[in-house]
């Protein structure tokens, strides 16, 4: 197990999804092997070892939906979460990277967050794709968002991978809420918000400048 499924471990997760997934799924991935089959029997027989913690097929896909929320599974083109998984593959993705990830740079120094803070391009678009968040782009807003709550955690300290990889999963968990295009017609319509694209010039509007200088004063 590398050190990118080890962060992604650490989020916010039920400790049965976490034994799931370094017990039963990743065992079955080799060399060149990305994919794990779900048997419900075998997993409940792993998880209900001593006691019964989960009996039912709808439970099992409860944690692997946790699993994916943080990136660290997605399923096929061909199935999804309203039918059983059972005998389906999942593919681990966090087990096979993409070179700009693995990049020492991203990985050898931490640092707490910064005002001017903006991911690289390349490793939010490869996040993006590790953790299937559609939409590669965010708003001015939600970026300014997540910068504003991190500045207020100053003991915080994380490579630029790890940043990365915690505005990524954000944003999968707000998209899995309300969409971006649905968030940009309703600010469009009710505030005249501007939104622009992920780059380097992107630039915040008044209302998010005044949001981080708030958080930013009361640390």
């Amino acid at each position: 197990m590398n050190e990118f499924e080890l962060e992604a471990l650490k989020s916010p997760l039920s400790n049965v999804s976490r034994v799931l997934y370094c017990v039963y799924l990743r065992p079955q991935i080799s060399e060149g092997k990305q994919q794990a089959t779900i048997n419900n029997k075998r997993i409940l027989d792993l998880i209900n070892s001593k006691k019964t913690v989960i009996s039912l097929g709808r439970q099992i896909s409860s944690l692997l939906k946790e699993l994916k929320g943080v990136g660290l599974i997605k399923l096929e083109d061909n199935t999804d979460f309203s039918k059983s998984l059972h005998n389906k593959k999942v593919i681990l993705p966090l087990t096979e990277l993409p070179l700009s990830l693995e990049d020492p740079s991203m990985h050898n120094q931490y640092k707490s967050m910064k005002l001017d803070w903006r991911p690289i391009d390349k490793v939010f678009d490869d996040l993006c794709s590790l953790v299937g968040l559609i939409e590669k782009t965010f708003s001015a807003e939600e970026l300014g968002e997540f910068i504003a709550y991190w500045l207020g955690r100053v003991d915080t300290q994380c490579t630029e991978y790890q940043w990365t990889q915690k505005l990524v999963i954000h944003l999968k968990q707000r998209r899995q809420r309300f969409p971006l295009s649905e968030q940009r017609a309703q600010h469009k319509t009710a505030a005249g918000h501007q939104y622009v694209e992920p780059s380097a010039g992107i630039v915040f509007d008044d209302n998010v400048k005044l949001l981080i200088e708030q958080y930013k004063n009361d640390i």
